[in-house]
């Protein structure tokens, strides 16, 4: 195989992984949102940029 093919396809996976971790994220939020509340979350966002401040 040739150096060009190789990198098409590891630039192939590394954007394919790129959506999936969004993705994966985007759950991981919704399922944050439907246990704990959408007040809850924020309050905890708010909490979180506070303390970095």
């Amino acid at each position: 195989m040739s150096i060009t093919v190789l990198l098409s396809a590891l630039a192939l996976v590394a954007v394919l992984a790129l959506f999936a971790a969004i993705f994966i994220g985007g759950g991981v939020y919704v399922g944050r949102l439907r246990r704990k509340g959408t007040e809850t979350v924020l309050a905890d966002a708010r909490k979180v940029r506070e303390l970095r401040d």
